[in-house]
């Protein structure tokens, strides 16, 4: 059975609150592997050294406090090792179409007819392979007839193959934390009483609500230790007050010593452009030390402006995880953050 070949994107849509938006597979075959491994694999073994500019434009380096990390993790397969990348959520398929071999015979015996005519092409196409051999994985053929051509057009599309492995990602995420429960009776008591909703894994407990009448809540998943407050603040002009950076690090300060007992790091402080959901955000990433413990970590900050309730938010993704890399973890918890909303789904 041929496996179906998209070239776009496919968006699942988050489901309401009666579903609770569980996926209702019944046994899933799901991909080892972390979200952060991709795995390369190349239609001749000549072609395996020619990475390079590729893998420098499509794996930008990310700084967690002092230790820096790629975004992701690459290895490369040649033909005679190809069928390793089973193993991986992530594939992409480097394909110089007439080199024959392993790789060109299952990548054509999979394709329609309307994908072989498109990969017949000597500037470059890119098609996608939706679970091509297991359940939570995702392969991206890209592929041109002229060899040149295709390192070419491989590099100029890194970053936005960067950029699909990240959203798929997410969806996938947010797939699997659906199959295994969402926790609906306490997402449903946060919009009554604070009027945000936000998808809660059963992984993740309610650690704190409003302590001492702080407007925020924590939610938190150990081993390792991550999280992610949820706080608010009044404003008389919400828009006005995310144009303000230095406001906006006094609000994330305040709610990481109140909930957390920590300070933040002000040379650490990274200022971004983001989007939570639908609405536009400021992103801040940074570094925090706890007043409690002789120790610190990571930490992501997401700021929305709630204009009908004169609010603005800050959801903060924290990890603790001494040695360990960290970016899968914020993977995790910015898809959580994701779906945050100021409006309650309908079911």
């Amino acid at each position: 059975m041929r496996s179906i070949i998209v070239p776009t994107l496919l968006i699942i849509a988050i489901l309401g609150l009666t579903s609770c938006g569980v996926d209702k597979e019944k046994a899933i075959f799901m991909a080892p592997g972390s979200y952060g491994d991709v795995a390369v694999v190349v239609s001749h073994a000549s072609m395996a050294g020619n990475l390079g500019g590729f893998r420098s434009a499509f794996n930008e380096e990310l700084t967690f406090i002092l230790a820096r990390e790629n975004r992701f993790k690459i290895d490369v397969f040649t033909p005679d090792k190809w069928d390793l990348c089973k193993g991986y959520k992530n594939i992409i398929f480097v394909w110089r179409v007439g080199d024959g071999g392993p790789v060109e015979k299952m990548l054509d015996d999979r394709l329609s007819k309307a994908g072989r005519s498109r990969v017949q092409t000597g500037s470059g196409t890119i098609l996608q392979m939706e679970e091509p051999f297991s359940s939570y994985q995702i392969g991206v053929i890209v592929a041109a007839t002229d060899r040149n051509s295709l390192f070419s057009y491989l590099k100029n599309q890194a970053p936005e193959l960067r950029e699909r492995f990240e959203r798929e990602s997410s969806l996938r995420i947010m797939r699997r934390y659906r199959h295994d429960g969402i926790n609906s009776a306490l997402m449903q008591d946060l919009w009554r009483r604070h009027r945000f909703f936000i998808e809660i894994p059963t992984v993740f407990k309610l650690n704190q609500d409003s302590p001492d009448g702080y407007p925020a809540v924590e939610l938190m998943q150990t081993a390792p230790s991550r999280g992610l407050t949820i706080g608010w603040t009044q404003s008389s002009d919400p828009e006005l007050l995310m144009s303000q950076h230095f406001l906006l690090l006094e609000l994330r300060k305040e709610m990481g010593f109140k909930m957390h007992h920590e300070d933040i790091n002000p040379q650490s402080l990274v200022w971004k452009t983001d989007t939570i959901g639908d609405l536009p955000a400021v992103r801040l990433e940074g570094a925090w030390t706890s007043r409690s413990f002789e120790g610190g970590g990571a930490f992501w900050s997401w700021f929305v402006a709630d204009p009908a309730s004169n609010r603005v938010f800050c959801l903060d993704g924290l990890v603790y995880a001494p040695g360990s890399d960290k970016m899968d973890y914020f993977r995790r918890l910015r898809t959580i953050a994701q779906t945050f909303s100021l409006e309650r789904p309908q079911p």
